[in-house]
């Protein structure tokens, strides 16, 4: 960087019109538009979200990469970021109300509908470093009675309000403990009448207790080839870590666990360079973790 370009990255980072920001960034992917927030002052970067359609902010805010989160919703008016944040992940919310400052946190939490704000609340008891705190509430689970063809419609009635469906969590109809994990590669390729089970892969499903380290997980993860690892209390399941959860856990609390087969997680992130930012560090360790 001349010298020129480092006397004006703090005025690019202080100043800014909101509604000719507004206009350039609409159209953006939420991860180009974070990248341009973060270059933003908080007050201005506030204005911009506020400003962009409400589908646009809820996707921008559910971006781990952000920086001043919590500045920037405590900025926003109480109403409006409740509205927002209720359709957010549940594992991204209670991070940033973990983040809030009082009175901020507890004037969000008793604007959001009870089943969000009971399921925010369970979320921050667990300590920041375990299965607990990283973990998503939006899985899929079918009973073990359900045939492919069964499952396959609801995956299709519920996607849009799941993190992921790449994997379907089976349960015992009569006590809801989790049975078996189904891909959804194996779905699809299953014969539509057979039952759930039938695709399942034979051997012990892998799972973690709410309290397992988040480090331990990640270990899981990469050792086992998972794209999410489900979080499991008295045999039942309570919620899934993915790999992107424990991805914003590593570059969010600068950790550095070996979770790539060669150690390259681990250069990554903690190597003789210096990531740009949160978003290519981001990019970097997803790419080790499967390496």
């Amino acid at each position: 960087m001349n010298s020129t370009e480092a006397q004006a990255a703090p005025n690019t980072r202080q100043s800014g019109d909101p509604v000719a920001l507004v206009a350039r960034l609409s159209d953006e992917r939420a991860a180009d538009i974070v990248e341009a927030l973060n270059d933003l002052a908080p007050d201005v970067a506030t204005a911009v979200l506020l400003g962009l359609p409400p589908e646009r902010a809820i996707e921008v805010l559910d971006q781990p990469g952000i920086d001043h989160g919590p500045e920037i919703v405590a900025r926003l008016p109480r109403e409006v970021a409740a509205s927002l944040l209720s359709e957010v992940s549940a594992d991204r919310l209670a991070d940033l109300c973990r983040q809030l400052d009082e009175p901020h946190r507890s004037e969000l939490l008793e604007r959001l509908a009870a089943d969000t704000r009971v399921t925010i609340q369970r979320l921050l008891a667990y300590a920041p470093d375990t299965a607990g705190s990283i973990m998503t509430t939006e899985f899929v689970s079918v009973p073990a009675t359900n045939t492919i063809q069964q499952t396959l419609d609801y995956i299709r009635q519920v996607e849009s309000t799941r993190e992921t469906v790449y994997a379907i969590y089976v349960l015992d109809p009569a006590t809801e403990k989790l049975v078996q994990a189904v891909s959804l590669r194996r779905l699809i390729t299953g014969e539509p009448h057979a039952p759930v089970l039938s695709v399942a892969r034979p051997g012990r499903l892998i799972t973690v207790s709410p309290l397992t380290d988040r480090e331990d997980v990640a270990r899981l993860i990469s050792k086992y080839d998972l794209l999410a690892v489900p979080v499991v209390d008295h045999d039942r399941i309570i919620g899934i870590v993915t790999v992107d959860d424990v991805i914003d856990a590593i570059v969010q609390n600068g950790g550095s666990p070996e979770i790539g087969r060669h150690g390259s997680a681990q250069q990554a992130l903690h190597g003789d360079r210096l990531l740009a930012n949160d978003q290519e560090a981001r990019r970097v360790a997803r790419r080790a973790i499967f390496v």
